[in-house]
């Protein structure tokens, strides 16, 4: 039963489809009065991603005696709406509308994964910056840590330009270069939980209200809906400044001196002939919390981002054909630059990529090693240089005929997943060894689950 001081807020709601009639049901909205259905009879419920959260009354600030439901998430947990359930309703032209609060606002935050965890493309808050990461970012947006926006995103279909809006204002809108900003073939929207490829750019947090509409919204209705939803008196609408951004690869971007900040610069060479590396992925994440914090690629070898000051940072590059290396840095007074030099390795493959464990005497992959081969597949279908060697294990328990075929069964189970997960069976081979390649003694139980395994290694594809 919803109380009587939440009816006004449900009241606002209502409010906005009186105002704003819809033709035909091409919007479906989440209060969270009702749990995770929607107002509108016949919509989708949304699911929950990660924890689940829950449903706290909040009081409407500076308003009286007025409460409204919201749902409370934690890290890296969300919402996820379900568009095969509507027959395509996000397909085309589509608004996304929240009405939310972020605990902790330092570095990306994830707002909206189009890819079902499977890209880091998609739209973030970043330093009180919009970012859809990695093609554009806004100027300073009114974003404060634990104090509700209202947030927008439009795509419009035809001319595949992007909006999106901060409490009612426009500010950022530019041309996707692709099809990042629209649900792949697993069509599912996914709201605050971060993706499996750095999986640590989100915050706990509370969401008072979900919208999705089938079309673009205007900005005169973005406008009005933020000051319904908000009860905030708004000023006179003055003309709104139109933000654009100018895509450019972030390989060539000129970066921009700031200040306040320290550049940290460095070189990225090959061990073996002290031979600049071209291209190389440069990412830098904070040392305290693992946070990222700045992402780019070497030019000539070289690269260049801005951190702030007297801070503890970890800068690692990835490159083809070699390992990844990691080094550290301090950053202090803000008119220093910092420069390093990193060396790398020949990639080596004398140990296993990934380990998959498995039940006594079952095939049957288990969420933590489903989640495992996501990430990898992941780095597989950007490595098509390199192929995958599966060896199936199990432990010395029963029959050694039957454990040779489960240690089959198991290699073709993860050929099956990595084969769903875009990994063509061209670039897998497997074998199963059975009980005769043990890791561990099979002396206790713990020995015996650390056997029962399909390890992943990778061989480069010989040409």
């Amino acid at each position: 039963m919803i109380c009587k001081k939440s009816l006004k807020w449900v009241s606002a709601f209502v409010l906005i489809c009186i105002c704003f009639p819809s033709y035909s049901q091409n919007q479906w909205t989440y209060d969270f009065n009702n749990g995770l259905n929607a107002i509108e009879s016949g919509g989708p419920a949304l699911k929950v991603l990660g924890v689940p959260g829950k449903y706290v009354k909040e009081p409407i600030p500076d308003v009286k005696d007025l409460f409204r439901t919201t749902y409370r998430f934690e890290k890296n947990s969300g919402l996820q709406f379900n568009n095969a359930e509507t027959e395509g309703f996000l397909n085309k032209s589509f608004t996304v509308e929240v009405y939310f609060k972020l605990d902790t606002l330092g570095s990306w935050k994830r707002v909206l994964d189009f890819k079902n965890r499977k890209s880091d493309y998609g739209s973030y808050i970043y330093d009180g910056k919009l970012n859809f990461y990695d093609f554009a970012i806004s100027e300073k947006a009114p974003v404060r840590a634990k104090q509700y926006i209202h947030y927008v995103y439009s795509r419009d279909f035809e001319t595949k330009t992007i909006k999106m809006y901060i409490n009612g204002l426009a500010k950022l809108e530019f041309k996707d270069p692709g099809t990042e900003g629209v649900l792949d073939q697993d069509q599912v929207l996914n709201f605050f939980q971060d993706d499996l490829i750095a999986n640590h750019e989100s915050s706990s947090g509370s969401v008072a209200l979900i919208r999705v509409y089938d079309r673009v919204m205007t900005p005169v209705f973005v406008r009005r809906s933020y000051q319904t939803i908000s009860k905030v008196k708004q000023p006179e609408i003055v003309a709104e400044k139109k933000v654009e951004v100018e895509v450019k690869p972030a390989v060539t971007a000129e970066p921009v001196k700031d200040a306040n900040l320290v550049t940290v610069s460095g070189k990225v060479f090959d061990g073996r002939n002290l031979q600049a590396v071209e291209n190389v992925d440069v990412s830098v994440r904070d040392s305290k919390d693992d946070a990222l914090v700045a992402q780019t690629k070497t030019v000539n070898g070289t690269y260049q981002v801005q951190l702030r000051p007297y801070e503890s940072y970890k800068i690692s590059v990835d490159a083809p054909g070699f390992q990844t290396k990691s080094v550290s840095v301090k950053t202090n007074n803000k008119s220093e630059e910092v420069k390093s030099l990193i060396s790398l390795a020949a990639e080596r493959y004398d140990r296993p990529f990934a380990t998959i464990l498995f039940t006594q005497s079952l095939e049957v992959l288990e969420s933590e090693a489903k989640t495992s081969l996501d990430s990898m597949a992941s780095f597989f279908q950007r490595r098509t240089d390199l192929k995958l060697m599966l060896k199936g294990h199990t432990d010395n328990i029963g029959d050694f005929d039957k454990n040779i075929e489960l240690s089959r069964q198991r290699v073709e189970t993860v050929r099956n997943y990595l084969n769903s997960k875009g990994i063509p069976n061209d670039r897998i081979e497997g074998v199963g060894y059975g009980p005769t390649r043990p890791s561990y003694k099979n002396q206790s139980e713990e020995q015996k689950r650390l056997n029962r395994r399909v390890e992943v290694w990778a061989e480069p594809i010989k040409r």
